[in-house]
């Protein structure tokens, strides 16, 4: 019986260990999309809206995410640090610039050396994850 105590007090304290290091990596991450994200001027952070916009809902997402990635992809083409920041934290930069999504929301931000940017909305489920939209932005000249 004791052997089988220490192991449990041996497995106990490495899920306590384990816990610590996980909330410590959160900090020191969340630290770090603030350092990146602070790093832009408030002047280069503009607000989507003049509005805070709380999107709760599919339908929300649906009709009002597509303007703001828009506006969001077009800056990307323009502006080497939003596209760094956005690359990197789509939805802090979203937040900062008052796009309020659900917790269940994730973004997906894709730049390859030779494509356009793009984004990809989905919705965390119970089996995995559900593309909501996806929006790139593609360039037309006219004359």
């Amino acid at each position: 019986m004791g052997k089988k105590r220490a192991l449990i007090d041996k497995m106990f304290n490495f899920l306590k260990s384990t816990q610590y290091v996980l909330r410590r990596v959160g900090k020191i991450f969340s630290a770090k999309a603030e350092d990146v994200i602070s790093s832009l001027d408030d002047q280069d952070l503009s607000r989507f809206s003049e509005q805070d916009i709380i999107l709760e809902t599919e339908a929300d997402i649906q009709k009002y995410l597509p303007d703001v990635l828009g506006q969001a992809l077009a800056r990307t083409w323009i502006d080497k640090r939003f596209l760094d920041a956005f690359f990197e934290y789509p939805v802090e930069i979203l937040e900062r610039g008052g796009v309020y999504l659900p917790e269940t929301i994730l973004l997906e931000f894709v730049k390859e050396e030779k494509s356009r940017p793009k984004v990809t909305v989905f919705e965390k489920t119970r089996n995995g994850r559900k593309k909501i939209l996806e929006l790139k932005l593609i360039m037309v000249a006219e004359q």
